[in-house]
């Protein structure tokens, strides 16, 4: 080691997005198939009436998965839309111009509607696997 020391902000942003890549991975291989995942317990979509930011009535909101972040690197939420793609979003941004991601913890993700000042708690939903074809 140098006079410089050791570098952690590089150390923790090349775990970051290795976990990112793990959670990619592994969510594409859930969608080929090639893996399976718990039936879900109970549907943990936020219907639509609760967060008027979604495109249509007929959308829910989905937590997916979460990555931790810490005191340097932010949390980031995997959000849907029920029957959409998954988005990254990190604590602090926007799943859209209505629904910011406030906190990112382990089980959970708390949300803020835009103008409200009470947080609303989306719980972590187990996505059945894909059925092969």
């Amino acid at each position: 080691m140098g006079a410089k020391g050791f570098d952690y902000d590089r150390i923790q942003r090349i775990v970051v997005i290795a976990g990112m890549a793990v959670v990619f991975g592994l969510w594409l291989a859930e969608e080929a198939g090639l893996i399976r995942t718990a039936a879900p317990r109970a549907s943990a979509a936020i219907p639509p009436s609760a967060l008027p930011g979604l495109q249509s009535s007929a959308d829910g909101l989905v937590l997916q998965g979460v990555i931790a972040g810490n005191d340097r690197a932010p949390g980031i939420a995997i959000l849907a839309s029920t029957g959409k793609r998954p988005v990254l979003v990190a604590e602090g941004a926007y799943f859209n111009d209505d629904i910011r991601v406030e906190r990112v913890l382990p089980d959970r993700v708390l949300l803020r509607l835009r103008g409200d000042t009470v947080p609303v708690v989306l719980p972590l939903s187990p996505q059945p696997a894909a059925k092969a074809r």
